[in-house]
């Protein structure tokens, strides 16, 4: 059972465009997504225009319960590779072409964002009629004016060539991104959500808002997509925030407020918007905190606000995070976690096998590391870890790096013997097709169209044809034709430097490294 607040009620034969925003993941995912609640604020305050929800797994609106063929427009939200299949799925049992040179004038647009869209949007190109390259406030009034200037918006399609960040393949782009955060849209009527049913309850809980307190980030871990793709780091202004969460909580009725952000807790003003916050009658939740930015007193705070657990990434062992560009030491680690234990206050930690060079020792030295964190926190169960395998992304200095699914395979199986880990074999199998979909081009339009089918076995081919073709020297990027702001020549640079550790300090302290993106 599911109950929703703040839902926008328009009668659709009184508007111009309709709009169907798609996020093809479950209820839970969807919700929890803020950029899902900006597109929907944003397009429903334009009164000639009706923004309705359809969530994976339905094709029919939240809203009106009408299928997708009803709508003007349908907008896909890809934050995850693994929704490309749900997707295609929507788009199936929707009665739309699946491809887009079978659709004919009367059907919706299809369209795409998201991170993954903007990152390596070939491997769905025949489905969709074109991609919004970055923040979508930027480029959807400009979409929905074109669409509603046609009346066949496929033959017209180069017209939306016009907006920034429109991407059709054959075409170059540049991501577009809010340069002030002050312009950045803040949804306030947040739609809310009353379940008991956990299957169905946002990331946060159903009695929590989501306050963006910047976006971006600086650090420069190789491994990390959103902080290569979406620097420089912007922050929204401390006074802004706390009028946000108040107005927002007039209209929610919550008293909880996750912060939202790449890079929360380097917030420039973190220790004094948790404690205005915290003063204010609120339970602040946060994502994944950087080590070396929480403080003692950020920890108090977040512990007096109600706040239970945090989550930290100390990714693997000291000499391999150098490698990564996260040159956080073992002693700030252990110093948070002992901090945190004494504030009574668990603690979940992302870590990471497969990261370059890394081998058996490093495997074994990694175990260890675990074992001393832990058994800090044995007497109440107090740390709990999430290992996952390192996936080589697309913008990142490590997108000529492969995936070898045996070495893994034994990588984990040394790590769950040593640790009497439970690890799951599925999650590795999922990352080998997360890698196929993050770093194939547009041949694998047709291995998807058969969609669920496909075995692993095929899975497992792609991922080692991949490889092979990242070992030539004159391998090209297939998402080349997406300008993200950061050069290749310094990610490639980024790469070089990843066997020696060398480090390239965080740039807000140390001073730009000309990696191209604040041009």
């Amino acid at each position: 059972m599911i109950e929703e607040y703040n839902t926008v009620i328009k009668n659709p034969r009184k508007v111009i465009t309709r709009y169907a925003s798609c996020y093809p993941n479950i209820y839970r995912v969807a919700m929890s997504s803020l950029g899902y609640h900006i597109i929907y604020d944003y397009l429903n305050e334009r009164e000639d225009i009706y923004c309705e929800r359809v969530i994976y797994p339905q094709t029919k609106s939240i809203e009106t319960r009408s299928p997708l063929s009803d709508f003007d427009i349908v907008s896909f939200t890809l934050q995850f590779e693994q929704d490309y299949l749900n997707m295609i799925d929507m788009l199936k049992r929707s009665g739309i072409p699946l491809l887009s040179k079978d659709r004919k004038p009367h059907h919706p647009l299809i369209i795409a964002g998201g991170p993954c869209a903007a990152s390596n949007p070939l491997p769905i190109s025949n489905f969709v009629d074109f991609f919004a390259v970055g923040d979508g406030e930027l480029m959807l009034d400009d979409i929905v004016n074109i669409r509603q200037d046609t009346n066949n918006p496929r033959a017209d399609i180069f017209d939306f060539l016009e907006v920034p960040g429109v991407y059709i393949p054959g075409q170059k782009v540049k991501l577009q991104h809010v340069k002030d955060m002050q312009n950045a849209h803040r949804p306030i009527y947040q739609i809310v959500t009353k379940t008991d049913n956990p299957k169905f309850m946002p990331a946060f809980g159903d009695d929590a808002f989501l306050l963006e307190v910047s976006r971006g980030c600086s650090r420069g871990c190789r491994f990390c997509m959103s902080g290569c793709m979406y620097r420089p780091r912007r922050e929204v202004k401390l006074e802004t925030l706390v009028d946000t969460a108040i107005k927002t909580r007039h209209v929610t009725g919550h008293n909880k407020v996750a912060l939202i952000g790449e890079a929360v807790s380097d917030y420039s003003r973190i220790e004094d918007l948790c404690s205005i916050l915290s003063e204010e009658g609120f339970q602040i939740a946060t994502p994944s905190l950087r080590v070396e930015s929480v403080s003692d007193e950020l920890l108090e705070i977040l512990k007096q606000s109600g706040l239970k657990t945090i989550t930290i990434a100390p990714e693997t062992t000291q000499s391999q995070r150098w490698k990564l560009n996260k040159p956080m030491t073992d002693h700030q680690i252990h110093h948070t976690i002992d901090r945190a234990i004494n504030l009574k206050l668990k603690v979940k930690m992302y870590l990471l096998l497969g990261t370059p060079g890394e081998s058996k020792e490093d495997v074994l030295e990694l175990v260890n590391f675990i074992r001393g964190i832990t058994s800090r926190g044995v007497r109440y169960n107090t740390v709990k870890t999430s290992v996952n395998p390192l996936i080589p992304k697309p913008h990142t200095p490590l997108q000529w790096m492969g995936f070898d699914y045996d070495d893994l395979f034994e990588k984990f199986k040394k790590y769950s013997t040593r640790l009497k880990y439970a690890h799951k074999q599925e999650n590795l199998k999922k990352a080998t097709m997360q890698y196929v979909l993050t770093n194939s081009g547009g041949e694998l339009n047709k291995l998807l169209m058969i969609g669920d089918r496909i075995q692993f076995k095929d899975w497992y081919k792609l991922a080692v044809n991949i490889n092979k073709i990242k070992e030539n020297d004159n391998y090209t990027l297939p998402w080349n034709e997406i300008d993200v702001g950061v050069s290749d020549r310094f990610l490639k640079a980024e790469y070089d430097k990843v066997q020696s550790g060398m480090i390239t300090p965080w740039c807000e302290e140390d001073g730009c490294h000309g990696c191209g993106a604040c041009n």
